[in-house]
């Protein structure tokens, strides 16, 4: 029962928030439209054919089949019979003012608005737990080299710049920054190039009291392996505060000199502003001498660094088109390198796949292991690599829960022998330090606007890297809810408000169908002499709702590819699990 709530809470809140955020906009034409004595013959969450509905009065109200939005039908208010049916007007309706059009138009964005600032005031007084990193503008760690989607190595754009740890940064293309994800949003927003076209980026910072300007060129990185979602990155991470939580004594003939508590100063006397400065340094050094703060005293400590295998070595088998679909990895807890690195024999071998199809129709599971290979107990990745490697076809005796199964693979197109991951690490484990935030209602609606109308300034400009395929449609918009309300609902809240600012800002746009289009013509039809504009409108609608459900239509299919991107990261995160060797204290 605990688990079935565990699973049914996110949907609910998914359906509350989402449909709310719908209605709540609905709300606030349905009921300005009433105040002002016009007739509302519909009121539709979700457009197309009807669900389910009932009548109260004159009005019906109806749940639709597609959830792109919603609409309440007022004839008087503007004539959209194509999109929300023909009704009937009695001879003596009252004809809708210009007032009226605009104030009942207006209302949807207002009644979103206010929803937002509503929950914006629960998120001030209950307080945002954040990390205290996320707060600041100082770099912590700048990147010396960044992965393009194509598995290519470049020097960051940040490194390349000269930017430096403990550079704080004041301004990006001379917007005001003041907390992190603000710099990494105006980097992935920015719309200048160079005289080359390639991406810039002038950025404002201090070092050491001065103020200096530079010129960075952005690349993009996708992290994911969805091109399409690359953005521009200059390679920064925000300053952190290192803290020891947890000592790890890799090696029990050691015994460390830090203790929990401690705060890390320097490292063979560098500055430490971000814990991959330390994972770089551990992997030159066999000790470092730390600088740390204790009780308010500073002192010195030398910490060994310890060479440990920390990822299994595996055997990856492609054997359709271009797709790693078969890992064979030693299912041993712990595995201990040779010297010379080489890969080694193990007990047993258990097998891992991301294509659920191919699991079913074989009837095996992830985890299952490898039956004696050849009439031998002890498996060699060599001997299994080069037995695939050399054969067309080759069948497999797989042991799971049921009994043995066997798997034949056909048409082998390569196969990777990776070697065990060897790292060095100090076996400290930081103490991440998080504060709670209490943003005003004010300022999250203010920073959520900001950022609505920099995304729609970049979709539209030329020298942008963001285009249609960024932006989240409605699937997009239910998984991330659905993410959101696993996690976190505080979280969960500040996206919702996010959504509402969003819908406000974006149906206030000066196109038909749209509420700010209903605005326009209404304006337009009152301080001019062109009296029929609204049956232009009549006429235009029809081509614009088509429009829109195309972009809709073409935003939901990249949201369709990120969703079952995030479906394949899981395999792969799973796939990591395995590979993963746990060592003890």
């Amino acid at each position: 029962m605990k688990a079935f709530l565990v699973r049914l809470v996110p949907i609910l809140l998914v359906i509350i928030f989402f449909g709310g955020s719908i209605l709540i906009h609905e709300i606030g034409h349905y009921v300005l439209a009433k105040k002002r004595g016009l007739l509302v013959p519909k009121f539709s969450i979700g457009f197309g054919p009807k669900i389910f509905g009932f009548r109260v009065q004159e009005t019906e109200f109806v749940i639709s089949l597609l959830p792109l939005g919603g609409y309440v039908a007022i004839p008087q208010l503007a004539d959209l019979h194509e999109i929300e049916g023909n009704f009937d007007l009695p001879d003596d309706a009252k004809p809708a003012t210009c007032f009226d059009k605009v104030i009942i138009a207006f209302a949807g964005p207002l009644a979103n608005m206010l929803l937002a600032f509503g929950l914006a005031i629960v998120v001030y007084f209950v307080g945002l737990p954040v990390l205290e990193e996320e707060l600041t503008t100082t770099v912590g760690y700048v990147a010396p080299t960044l992965t393009t989607p194509d598995g290519h190595q470049m020097q960051s754009p940040a490194s390349k710049a000269g930017i430096l740890p403990n550079d704080k940064i004041l301004s990006i293309d001379g917007h005001r920054v003041k907390k992190f994800d603000e710099i990494v949003q105006l980097i992935a927003l920015g719309n200048k190039k160079d005289n080359g076209k390639e991406p810039l980026a002038t950025i404002e910072l201090e070092r050491d009291g001065v103020r200096l300007q530079v010129s960075v060129n952005p690349i993009l990185i996708s992290y994911s392996k969805q091109r399409h979602d690359a953005l521009r990155v200059i390679g920064v991470h925000p300053r952190q505060t290192l803290i020891v939580g947890d000592l790890r004594h890799l090696d029990k003939t050691q015994v460390l000199e830090l203790r929990k508590g401690d705060r890390l100063m320097s490292a063979n006397g560098v500055p430490l502003f971000h814990a991959q400065t330390l994972h770089d340094m551990a992997s030159k050094n066999e000790t470092i001498a730390m600088e740390i703060e204790r009780n308010g005293k500073f002192q010195t400590v030398n910490v060994p660094v310890v060479k440990l295998a920390v990822r299994k070595p595996f055997c990856g088998l492609t054997f359709s088109k271009k797709r790693w679909k078969l890992d064979f990895i030693p299912a041993d807890k712990d595995i201990t390198p040779l010297n010379n690195g080489l890969r080694q024999n193990f007990s047993h071998m258990q097998i891992f796949c991301s294509d659920e199809k191919f699991l079913e129709k074989n009837g095996i599971s992830n985890g299952d292991r490898l039956a004696p290979f050849r009439g031998k107990k002890v498996f060699s990745l060599e001997e299994i690599g080069n037995v695939l490697r050399n054969s067309d076809q080759v069948t497999l005796k797989i042991l799971t829960k049921s009994g043995e199964r066997e798997l034949s693979l056909e048409k082998i197109t390569d196969v990777h022998l990776s070697d065990t991951k060897i790292d060095h690490l100090c076996g400290i484990v930081f103490d991440p330090q998080s504060i709670i935030h209490r943003p005003t209602a004010v300022r999250q609606i203010v920073d959520s606007m900001d950022i609505t109308l920099k995304t729609l300034g970049s979709l539209f400009s030329k020298g942008s890297s963001i285009s249609a395929k960024h932006l989240m449609g409605p699937a997009g918009l239910i998984k991330a809810l659905h993410t959101f309300a696993k996690n976190s609902f505080l979280t969960l809240l500040c996206f919702v408000i996010l959504i509402n600012v969003n819908l406000a800002i974006l149906n206030l746009l000066p196109l038909p169908v749209l509420d700010g289009g209903i605005i326009t013509i209404a304006l337009l039809e009152r301080f001019t002499t062109w009296k029929s504009l609204n049956k232009v409108l009549a006429k235009i609608q029809t081509v614009f709702f088509a429009l829109l459900i195309v972009l809709l239509a073409y935003v939901t299919f990249f949201d369709f590819r990120r969703i079952w991107a995030e479906r394949q990261a899981i395999f792969e995160n799973q796939r990591e699990s395995r590979l993963i060797i746990r060592h003890g204290r």
